[in-house]
């Protein structure tokens, strides 16, 4: 009997590449600070967690960069380099997505906003015939719309709550290892992926191995 029945993916770095280095850059050659000085800030504000639970609106969002970075920049300016973390999606992997479906239910959880939400499902319909990650997964689940963000086992216990889930009989992919701790915690499978490194030779090992 399978004892997996749901695969949860993580968005960024699993499905679609991460580079967030890029927007670094990108902050830094707008706000005239240096790199590190941009990083420290990203590290260190406590507004990035605000806005993936959904609890600031974009231009709170904005503004908070404008001040934090002393930018004087437009909005599209803004959204065109936070937006610059956002890679490719590999065909490949959504080929794979599109097989396990076929035997287990695939769903997304990922740390996100609305302006990022936006940018990858552009992403998405540029090169593939989904305009939306729900075309092609059963469940999608956005922290800024579940007002909640991984590693806190809120959002895990409400996922697995809302895909009628069993903690033992779903596997949680990711590549931050912070989150998989905490799920793994609550007796979730979890599997780690090396940030933007694919992800299928693995879970089929895994899946293998349980």
């Amino acid at each position: 009997m399978q004892k997996i029945k749901t695969i949860i993916f993580d968005l960024g770095g699993v499905i679609i590449n991460l580079y967030v280095e890029k927007t670094i850059s990108a902050f830094a050659q707008l706000s005239g600070l240096s790199e590190k000085e941009v990083e420290e800030a990203y590290l260190s504000a406590n507004v990035f967690k605000k806005y993936e639970k959904g609890l600031i609106t974009d231009d709170e969002f904005r503004d908070s960069l404008r001040i934090s970075l002393n930018l004087k920049a437009t909005d599209d300016e803004i959204d065109h380099a936070w937006d610059a973390m956002l890679g490719e999606i590999p065909g490949d992997r959504i080929e794979s997505i599109k097989s396990l479906k076929q035997n287990y239910k695939c769903i997304v959880l990922s740390n996100t906003n609305a302006i990022h939400e936006k940018a990858f499902h552009k992403i998405l319909s540029a090169s593939f015939p989904y305009q939306h990650l729900s075309d092609l997964f059963h469940e999608v689940y956005f922290s800024h719309d579940l007002n909640q963000r991984k590693p806190d086992q809120e959002i895990y216990q409400n996922v697995l709550n809302l895909s009628q889930t069993q903690s033992t009989e779903a596997l949680f992919m990711d590549d931050g290892q912070v989150n998989l701790d905490s799920a793994a915690e609550m007796g979730i499978h979890t599997l780690h992926i090396p940030r933007n490194g694919g992800f299928i030779t693995l879970l089929e090992k895994k899946l293998s191995e349980i």
